[in-house]
This record gives structure tokens, sequence and C-alpha cells, in this order.
């Protein structure tokens, strides 16, 4: 177990400093799959739709956004328990909102003549955060495949955007600033709250899941001296995928055997 939880640490130190994100974590998943998904842990990808919103943002609308990440369930007390601590990282999923009024004053500042522009046009704000998202859930697992489960989820935010609108004569008319966490001077790099879902799992013992998750943020995406506040939220529509699936029941069969005698 000792080091099953140092390759758990690893991958995710990897995932988290990648800047290629997305072939890193396929990669990794590859390369460490059938080590990490053994006895009581079963690591996989996970994929799917996540529909963010922004809380306290009069008139702001839902986004649509992909998610791409990797997961650990990880059985607690006994191979026969249907209690499960499940984790992992969204490596890929944004969050924010759409439709954003030009006024709102937690809007990043532009150029005065770019901003006019804009306020003629009848223009809106989108916001979007790049974030690594770390679920951490306590999990009902039934003999019937549906499980629910619920705890909370932290966020890492990494870049951000604002992204200027409108539409003139029919044509797009699009103004962007991006910022690093580290010279953002607007938003907190830190998104925190609660999350909760339910699902079925194909399979008992190592299979293929699909679910619903809603995650609440209750940390405010502003800086605490701005005196503005607004809160993340998301509804994630996953799929979870094992890796290194065969070597994994192999060990968990071998595991329940020594278990009889």
């Amino acid at each position: 177990m000792k080091k099953v939880i140092i390759r758990v640490l690893l991958l995710a130190f990897l995932a988290l400093g990648s800047i290629q994100l997305i072939q890193g974590q396929v990669l990794l998943s590859l390369l460490f799959g059938d080590k990490l998904n053994s006895g009581r842990v079963e690591f996989g990808l996970n994929t799917g739709f996540n529909l963010s919103s922004i809380r306290g943002i009069s008139g702001a609308k839902g986004q649509n956004n992909w998610e791409l990440g990797f997961y650990f369930d990880i059985q607690m007390f006994k191979p026969t328990s249907p209690w499960y601590i499940g984790t992992g990282v969204y490596v890929k999923s944004n969050v924010g909102a759409t439709d954003i009024p030009l006024d709102y004053p937690g809007n990043r500042q532009i150029n005065d003549t770019v901003y006019n522009g804009f306020v003629t046009a009848n223009g809106t704000v989108e916001k979007q955060f790049n974030t690594f998202y770390v679920p951490v859930n306590f999990r009902y697992q039934s003999k019937f495949g549906i499980f629910v489960e619920g705890g909370a989820q932290i966020g890492l935010v990494f870049k951000t955007h604002d992204i200027y609108q409108a539409s003139v004569s029919g044509y797009p008319l699009k103004y962007e600033v991006t910022k690093h966490i580290n010279n953002n001077g607007l938003y907190k790099w830190f998104d925190g709250g609660i999350d909760g879902g339910v699902g079925y799992k194909f399979k008992k013992g190592i299979g293929m899941k699909i679910g619903v998750w809603y995650y609440l943020g209750l940390t405010n995406i502003y800086k605490n001296d701005l005196g503005f506040k607004a809160y993340n939220q998301s509804l994630y529509i996953l799929a979870t995928i094992p890796i290194g699936k065969k070597k994994a029941e192999k060990h968990r069969a071998e595991e329940a055997a020594e278990n009889k005698q």
C-alpha cells in the first residue's frame, strides 16, 4: 500500500506540473496503470462534460466544457466492503460563465476605447478559469451497481481569462485578457467547496462507471480585499475507464483467496 501511495503522489505531481497536460496524463496512465490498479485500488481515466456557472453574478449564464482526468477508487476496510474513497485529479476541467454584463464591477479593466467599442456593440464578458480539481469523496457501492458519494473538492487555478465578445454587422468582435495566477491581481489561486454524485457501475469489482456529480464552490473567486463575491459551481457528467484491469482483478482474486484460508 505504501508503494501505491507513493506512485499516486508521483502521478499527481507529474500531471499537475506537466505543460502538455493531456498528452502527459494519457502517457502516465499507460505507464503506471497496471501498477496502480491493484489490490484494493482501482485506477483509470475519467472523461465527459462539465457544465459550469458562477453564482453571484446577475445575468451570467452557464458554460459547456470538456473534462478529462484520472481517478482512484480505494476500497475501505476489507475486500468485500461496499465503502470506498474516491479521488483523483480533473486535469482538463475549465470552469466559468458566459454573458456576464459589461458593467459588472468584477470584470478585468481594459482600455477605455476598446471598452466603449464593446458597449456600443452590446457586448458581454465570458470568464474562464483553468483549474486542477481534486475531489475526495466517500462512496457507498450497492450490490446492484448503483453508488452514491459525497465529500469535498479543492482546486488550483493556474490561468484566468476575461473574454470580451460582441457582434458587429454579423462579424464577431473579441478581446481577451489572459493572466497566469502568479501575475493575476484579481482572482484567487485556490477554489474549494463540496461535491456529491450518483451513478452506476457496470461490473462488480473493477469496471466502467457512469455518473453525475455536482460541485458547489464555497470559496469566493475574488481576492478578499476587492469587495466582489462570486462562486464557481459545476455539473459533471462523466464516464470512468479503468486502466490495468486484468492485473488488478488477478490481485483481488489472490487477496480474496488468502482471506478465505
